[in-house]
């Protein structure tokens, strides 16, 4: 039997198991093209005219006022383009009445910053809960030996060696507790929303579950002085503002300086990054023993300076050495021959002397109130950029030099700028050329989605962390540009293209699904600090 023989193969047909290239869907009109740029164009342009209502916003360097020797050292030492709003006072402690003042910029972009504008304290206020702790032993109301253990009967602590932790450790952070753990899951969330404490633990919660690190070493620790607030609150049986109140605050007519959840008091200079940017203030009152959320005045903290130097202040005890010259538990952590009180720290200054302080700072807010037995100064700042225990101790002695600022790193620019144009860029360019850049795939309505997600998660999320006080503003409204336009090419092909055409749909579904949780979620959370901060 006989077979008819096969046709011949053409030479140019490729082996059947060669794998299919999927077609590229077809390009956009140039109306269309010309549409989607115009659409991108227009909205950047609409942006731009926004930006100033936004609460980043652009700012040239403060000029300072006020009594001409202290605004001439005032001058002399800090940098002017750092600050957002700030208030300096000085004075002789033999004269504490005759206190020099001056203010540089605004609480919030038009109002002058006076002696009476709330601005957060941060960790100033632990010279307050050092100061009570030293008023209630003086009334044989606790002990500094007193341990966690003989305070909280009835906690059930994790860790026996926290359980033996005393006051005084509390007090001098030697304690052991880490800071960073009590903020516990949250703290990415945080670092976006800007408030580092929002999700923090409650105090007693979290040192009942909490382990001790390095205990007799010297290690900050917010953590350990909100838990001293509880403890001491426990031991006078008065809730924990109520008691800094009536021991502390009202003898000292400290009446502006309170803790708040709801945000900036009316008149507030709220927190800046740096000079016009505006971020989140912090609200967490459970930590506000150890200055979280609390927000006071220049006038108050000068109060309370004045009442030092007077030797009239509750728990004067608490400025004596009770540490002396402390160990770090990590190098570098605490200044060479630092001594430390009942919250305040002691340490030689070079031109100056010894000297009692305390600073603070939050994310937006920095400030400092120290003595060297002759003078005394208090500064409050509402940006990160003023290096305020540096400038306090320039003021305190004589011919005070410029001090180190806090300026943006090289990387910020880098990632303002990239964090802008990246993810625009590539949606635009999927859009236009039909194929991803990099892996050259083709463009599907899942590519389109992801990225259009990606573009706006990273735009909201640069707007609101980036270096706009040395980036044009126009940098980012052409990431806006790329994008819009990117997404009006998008929408045209929506019909013209398949809704998966990944090399492995797996993996293409599983990565579409994590990127879009991923950008729905940095676009809610940032979205969400621009609308709190706002």
């Amino acid at each position: 039997m006989s077979f008819p023989a096969s046709p011949p193969v053409p030479a140019d047909t490729p082996p059947t198991s060669a794998p299919r290239r999927r077609p590229r869907a077809p390009a956009a009109p140039r109306r269309v093209l010309l549409i989607a740029l115009a659409a991108g164009v227009a909205v950047a342009l609409l942006t731009l005219l926004l930006l100033p209502l936004l609460p980043h916003r652009s700012a040239t360097g403060a000029s300072v006022e006020g009594d001409p020797g202290l605004a001439a050292d005032v001058e002399a030492a800090l940098d002017p383009a750092q600050v957002q709003g700030l208030a300096v006072a000085r004075f002789d402690n033999d004269d504490p009445d005759a206190a020099e003042w001056v203010f540089a910029g605004t609480a919030d972009g038009s109002t002058p910053v006076g002696p009476d504008t709330p601005f957060e304290t941060a960790s100033v206020v632990k010279v307050l809960t050092g100061m009570l702790l030293a008023d209630m032993v003086e009334r044989g109301e606790t002990s500094p030996d007193r341990t966690l253990a003989e305070v909280f009967p009835d906690m059930d602590f994790a860790d026996p060696e926290v359980a033996s932790i005393t006051l005084e450790e509390l007090a001098t952070h030697h304690a052991g507790l880490v800071t960073e753990t009590e903020t516990g899951a949250g703290s990415l969330l945080a670092v976006v929303q800007a408030d580092m404490y929002r999700w923090a633990r409650d105090p007693l919660e979290f040192v009942a579950g909490t382990t001790s690190f390095g205990r007799g070493s010297y290690q900050y620790s917010n953590a350990g002085y909100a838990v001293l607030g509880e403890a001491l609150a426990t031991e006078a049986g008065i809730d924990r503002a109520d008691l800094l109140r009536e021991r502390i605050l009202e003898p000292l007519g400290m009446d502006s300086t309170v803790a708040l959840a709801d945000g900036v008091p009316e008149g507030g200079a709220g927190p800046h990054g740096e000079a016009g940017a505006r971020i989140q203030d912090w609200r967490n009152t459970d930590y506000a023993a150890a200055g979280i959320a609390v927000w006071s005045t220049p006038e108050d903290l000068t109060r309370l300076m004045a009442a030092v130097a007077r030797e009239e202040a509750p728990g004067l005890a608490s400025l004596e050495p009770v540490r002396e010259r402390v160990d770090p538990a990590l190098p570098g952590a605490a200044p060479e021959g630092l001594d430390m009180g009942l919250g305040w720290h002691l340490l030689e200054v070079p031109d100056v002397g010894e000297v009692s302080w305390h600073s603070g700072g939050t994310l937006g807010s920095r400030s400092m109130i120290a003595t060297d037995g002759e003078r005394s100064v208090v500064i409050m700042a509402n940006s990160f950029g003023v290096e305020a225990p540096a400038l306090g101790f320039a003021l305190l002695g004589e011919d005070p030099e410029p001090v180190p600022s806090v300026r943006t790193a090289p990387v910020q620019l880098v990632l303002t700028v990239s964090l802008s144009l990246l993810a625009p860029t590539l949606l635009f360019a999927l859009a236009l050329r039909r194929r991803t850049l990099i892996t050259q795939r083709p463009l599907d309505r899942m590519r389109i989605v992801s990225l259009g997600l990606g573009s706006l998660a990273w735009l909201l999320y640069i707007l609101r962390n980036g270096a706009w006080s040395v980036v044009p503003p126009a940098v980012w409204a052409a990431g806006v540009a790329l994008a819009v336009a990117g997404l009006a090419l998008g929408v045209w092909q929506w019909r013209r293209v398949p809704v998966e055409a990944g090399r492995f749909r797996w993996l293409h579904v599983t990565v579409f699904v994590f990127s879009t949780l991923f950008s729905l979620t940095l676009a809610g959370l940032s979205g969400w600090s621009l609308l709190t901060t706002w």
